[in-house]
């Protein structure tokens, strides 16, 4: 028996590993805390952040975005090495200025362009970025950082960009129709076992899958292509970040008893 259950620009690199592959649906994602010193509510006049992304690239432009309880912000990266080897592939740490102390709520990429990486987003030249599935209002404060040493760049103030005024601002993305993954002939000499197959589903702005991959094997491969082949066919909703159809990713388990 198997049971399915929840728990563009978008560029895909498929790799013989099915764990590897990737759905981005940006150039680079952001990581941020505040500089030290903050106060309890997470309130500092700098950012710490860095760029992460699915493989090594250099960042040759990016425009950031920050919303805060101050009002939006934006600044720009230049010439930003990401180096390492997936999961862990990060840019160096840089520091952004505003004018007083704030809280940022989300921050994220608007466009930036690339070089050398091997999804291609060097070819497309400057690549807008949709807004990320955030899931609430506000990210919870995280421990403050010391900036010593870091690159500084400075935040412009800006007109917001997006509202929240609506009944449901942020959502994750989730499913609407479970297709039930199929229990291989063989696998009935699995006898009193229970098997988990985790697969990440890549939701674009349309509620439609963009792609998914195995992200935590059950051990078995033909298990995970059943699971694979359902999360592939069921349907989705997509995510919703400030009130408008946001890109995000949802887990699909897959859970084969066996009998």
């Amino acid at each position: 028996m198997a049971v399915a259950a929840g728990a563009i620009a978008a560029l895909t690199l498929a790799c013989w590993a099915q764990a590897e592959a990737r759905t981005e649906f940006c150039p680079a994602t952001v990581s941020y805390a505040p500089a030290t010193p903050a106060d309890a509510a997470g309130r500092s006049a700098s950012l710490i952040f860095t760029l992460d992304s699915e493989s090594p690239r250099t960042i040759v432009s990016a425009t950031m975005v920050a919303d805060t309880d101050a009002g939006w912000y934006s600044w720009d990266v230049a010439n930003l090495p990401l180096t390492g080897t997936i999961p862990l592939v990060r840019s160096e740490s840089v520091a952004v200025d505003f004018p007083h102390a704030v809280f940022v709520r989300h921050a994220w990429i608007l466009h930036a362009r690339t070089a050398g990486d091997a999804f291609g987003w060097q070819t497309l030249g400057d690549v807008p970025c949709g807004i990320p599935a955030f899931g609430g209002v506000a990210l919870r404060p995280q421990k403050a950082l010391p900036d010593d040493g870091l690159r500084h760049v400075a935040a412009t103030s800006i007109a917001p960009l997006f509202s929240t005024e609506c009944p449901h601002p942020f959502t994750q993305a989730k499913v609407t129709y479970a297709v039930q993954p199929r229990f291989p002939r063989f696998a009935q000499r699995l006898i009193g076992v229970s098997y988990t197959s985790e697969i990440e589903v890549a939701v674009g702005q349309r509620d439609a899958v963009l792609d998914a991959w195995v992200y935590k094997s059950s051990g078995v491969a033909a298990l995970d292509a059943s699971a694979l082949s359902a999360a592939r066919t069921s349907s989705f909703a997509s995510a919703v970040s400030y009130c408008q159809k946001a890109e995000g990713y949802y887990l699909f388990r897959s859970e084969f008893l066996a009998q």
